[in-house]
């Protein structure tokens, strides 16, 4: 170990000043390098952010046209095929039955029959009789007044704004 000790100081030894100078130098210039390259970098990363910055939201979608359009929208009428129309006249159950009976609700069921095991509570469907109407529930669906839309609207529009900056 302490021949390869003496060897390397004897080889350092054997540089001349010149030779020193151009390693300190090389040594420098890959450290300037390196920071030069740092602050272009960085250059880049503050560029992006102030660009983000500068960019404004510009919101082209506006909620009180499309709130409008949907007051006035009416379906349009389903134009069937030819096809579509021979499987409706020959169906066993037509379009215009299930709208004819569709507030025919109640099912009717068989008083006299009654189940093998007790414990099971079993109704027998009276298919021979006809059906009982029953009323159903309707709903009611109420919309907001004109005033309170829009000014539902312009708080979300500004909230909107406020989260975007």
């Amino acid at each position: 170990m302490k021949e390869v000790i003496a060897n390397l100081i004897g080889f350092i030894y054997t540089f001349s000043m010149g030779d020193y100078f151009f390693f300190i130098g090389t040594f420098l210039l890959i450290v300037l390098f390196i920071y030069i390259l740092y602050l272009i970098k960085l250059g880049e990363i503050e560029e992006q952010e102030k660009t983000i910055e500068k960019a404004e939201v510009v919101d082209t979608f506006d909620i009180e046209e499309v709130s409008k359009s949907l007051e006035n929208y009416t379906p349009d009428a389903i134009k069937l095929t030819n096809y579509e129309v021979e499987q409706e006249e020959s169906a066993i159950i037509s379009y215009e039955e299930l709208v004819k009976n569709k507030n025919k609700v109640g099912i009717d069921y068989d008083e006299e029959y009654s189940s093998d095991i007790p414990e099971l509570s079993i109704k027998k469907i009276n298919l021979t009789t006809d059906v009982k109407t029953v009323e159903e529930p309707r709903l009611e669906v109420k919309l907001m007044q004109y005033d309170k839309e829009e000014a539902f609207l312009k708080a979300l529009k500004q909230l909107q704004e406020n989260l975007s900056r």
